[in-house]
């Protein structure tokens, strides 16, 4: 799908500033020391990109923080259809918080391992 240059800025917009709050209080070793990498806005656009549509349910079984996730709300997929699954329990508490404000059901955000079959039973039991 391609997305419009208003969405792509928005979408931008958006995560960099997000981005910036994050973490401006770490330095890049530091950043690269926590083990997570945030994913910036353009590679963001790109894999939104190569969806065919944002129709139907959408999971992230790495989703950090959420940035893929709110990149596709805002560029036009329902809430109501964002799945995420996290493995680091700080991260996922900031995942939980970030995506409630976009609309994203709490139920829709697990603290899990997305190796883990039990994990994949539990999301499939909620997926509308």
């Amino acid at each position: 799908m391609k997305l419009s240059a208003e969405t792509k800025d928005l979408i931008k917009i958006i995560l960099d500033d997000y981005s910036k709050k994050q973490y401006a209080h770490l330095t890049k070793e530091e950043q690269k020391a926590l083990g997570a990498f945030y994913t910036p806005a353009e590679l963001v656009i790109q894999m939104i990109e190569k969806f065919s549509d944002l129709e139907g349910t959408i999971c992230d079984p790495a989703a950090g923080v959420g940035n893929l996730l709110v990149g596709c709300i805002l560029a036009g997929a329902d809430p109501l259809s964002i799945y995420a699954i996290e493995y680091d329990y700080e991260t996922f508490q900031v995942l939980k918080k970030r995506l409630v404000q976009y609309g994203v059901p709490e139920y829709h955000i697990f603290l899990g391992d997305a190796t883990d079959p039990t994990t994949w039973e539990i999301l499939q039991s909620r997926v509308a």
